[in-house]
């Protein structure tokens, strides 16, 4: 079943517009900065949050169309996994897991044949008798999950289903909710800040800024072409602004770089991965076009690598071993030259 969105909301002075589909079989996650509209989304899409123009489909079904149509939550083929779980704290596993088919007209004992199955598949037969307050946090993610899944939804929903974890659990969970995602036919949504969770889980990516989708694709094509600061960022390469001409780009703010796509001609969006930059104290002879001088503004340690932060015209950031940093004595004030070739940057057109 394919979900296509096409609605606004307005909550004071904040307004969500997106206009995208979401195509069945697919895992599809919402990445934006806090306060971007992520969660609104899922809302909308859970039937918790009442659009204001626009319309939601499900497959061929409208289930929301301002103002006349809101077809309400336990009618929509939806299973949620909000993020901070929200179990029954009266209720065992077992039956927080058999509440869904069991709302939904399913006898008691039939009800607890599927808990009993989702337990089983998530490999957690034995938390059956506890109490949620008896669990650990990703224990309770796999609940939330199996009763979601319970109800044998066309349509599953994830909030933040990492974010309550702690880093060790939650490379265990990602692990088993990637294996539990994939088997589920239907369209998987789920928001993160995470970026490696979308790169992780996701078929595809919807970009939230500022309540509005700045971009949308492959994890693979965001990192290849990131059309935003934001998402350069996530990513961790350098996206730079300009105008080019016959291999020329004049970087918008000052300075100018070399590239391979001579056929490229007006407004520009180039691409250079931190590990295609090389620093040096002097000015490098070599096969490099491109060189020129910064100052190195921030050095941030990242797993075996260093972040090293140029301010310069264009500013950018290169990844050296810490060997390298040592040997060129960099700190914060430390004038270098930068040299990037032209055919380590990719430039195209947004």
């Amino acid at each position: 079943m394919r979900i296509r969105a096409k609605f606004s909301v307005t909550r004071g002075d904040f307004t969500i517009d997106v206009d995208t589909t979401v195509n069945a079989g697919t895992v599809t996650a919402i990445l934006g900065p806090n306060g971007s509209g992520k969660s609104t989304f899922l809302r909308v899409l859970a039937g918790l949050q009442p659009i204001d123009s626009g319309e939601v489909l499900f497959g061929d079904t409208v289930v929301d169309a301002a103002p006349s149509v809101r077809v309400p939550p336990q009618d929509r083929s939806v299973g949620v996994v909000f993020q901070d779980y929200a179990l029954f704290p009266h209720m065992s596993v077992l039956e927080n897991i058999a509440f869904g088919p069991r709302s939904s007209g399913s006898s008691k004992k039939s009800s607890h044949v599927i808990a009993l199955e989702q337990l089983e598949l998530l490999g957690i037969t034995d938390l059956e008798g506890r109490k949620p307050s008896e669990i650990s946090g990703g224990q309770a993610q796999r609940v939330a999950l199996a009763r979601a899944l319970a109800t044998d939804p066309s349509v599953l929903l994830l909030d933040e289903p990492l974010a309550a974890l702690d880093a060790q659990t939650r490379e265990n969970v990602r692990t088993e909710l990637e294996k539990q995602i994939k088997l589920f036919k239907g369209c998987v949504v789920f928001v993160t800040h995470d970026p490696l969770d979308a790169m992780l889980l996701a078929d595809r990516v919807i970009v939230l800024e500022k309540g509005g989708i700045t971009q949308e694709g492959t994890p693979g094509e965001l990192a290849a072409r990131p059309e935003t600061d934001y998402v350069a960022t996530l990513m961790g390469v350098n996206l730079i602004r300009g105008v080019a001409h016959e291999g020329r780009l004049n970087v918008d703010g000052g300075g100018a770089l070399h590239v391979t796509q001579h056929e490229l001609k007006g407004e520009v969006l180039a691409v250079i991965r931190p590990e295609s930059i090389t620093v040096h104290l002097t000015k490098p002879e070599g096969s490099a076009r491109n060189v020129w001088q910064g100052t190195v503004s921030a050095l941030s340690p990242m797993h075996d690598r260093i972040r090293v932060t140029i301010e310069a015209r264009p500013p950018v950031v290169a990844t050296l071993t810490h060997s390298s940093v040592a040997e060129l004595k960099l700190g914060v004030g430390s004038p270098v030259w930068v040299s990037v070739k032209a055919l380590n940057i990719e430039a195209f057109t947004k």
